[in-house]
């Protein structure tokens, strides 16, 4: 578990400038795994949204919704499995400007997952693009210095 104040300060020191704006809206945070948010998590993410026929980008379904969806949908599994009692589970959604964006490979505004994980006892920062777990590939991004300092919006 990891306290709101200082999942925050894990961001300054990889280049996210203070100019970002952060809302975190619990006080406490379950930290999981890469493995279980890039794999287990995101085969359910995928199979829902196919379910639901909203696996695919459209000008009306994009990034934002992919973002917001796999942020919803994390909240309620952390909840529903009741494995720790951390008020919320550290992924959120990241606006920031993309060099090559998901759905098209332009550059320009893009929203994505960023989460706090934790493996082998240390505290790690990962960029998800759930338009990749959507269609369960490989969903772990690396943003570029560039991509990481034009961040400017991080929810948890």
């Amino acid at each position: 578990m990891i306290g709101a104040g200082e999942m925050l300060s894990l961001y300054y020191p990889i280049g996210v400038t203070g100019d970002v704006s952060s809302h975190v809206s619990d006080g406490t945070y379950a930290c999981p795994t890469e493995r279980y948010l890039c794999e287990e998590f995101a085969n359910f993410y995928a199979d829902k949204l196919e379910s639901m026929g909203l696996g695919n980008w459209e000008t009306t379904w994009d990034c934002d919704n992919f973002a917001w969806m796999y942020y919803t949908d994390i909240q309620w599994a952390h909840y529903a499995t009741k494995k720790s009692t951390a008020e919320g589970i550290s992924v959120g959604v990241c606006y920031y400007m993309a060099g090559a964006r998901a759905e098209d490979g332009s550059g320009g505004g893009h929203a994505i997952n960023t989460a706090v994980v934790k493996e082998n006892g240390e505290y790690k920062i990962l960029f998800i693009e759930p338009q990749f777990a959507a269609v369960k590939k490989p969903c772990v991004l690396t943003l570029t210095p560039e991509e990481i300092a034009s961040i400017w919006l991080i929810n948890f």
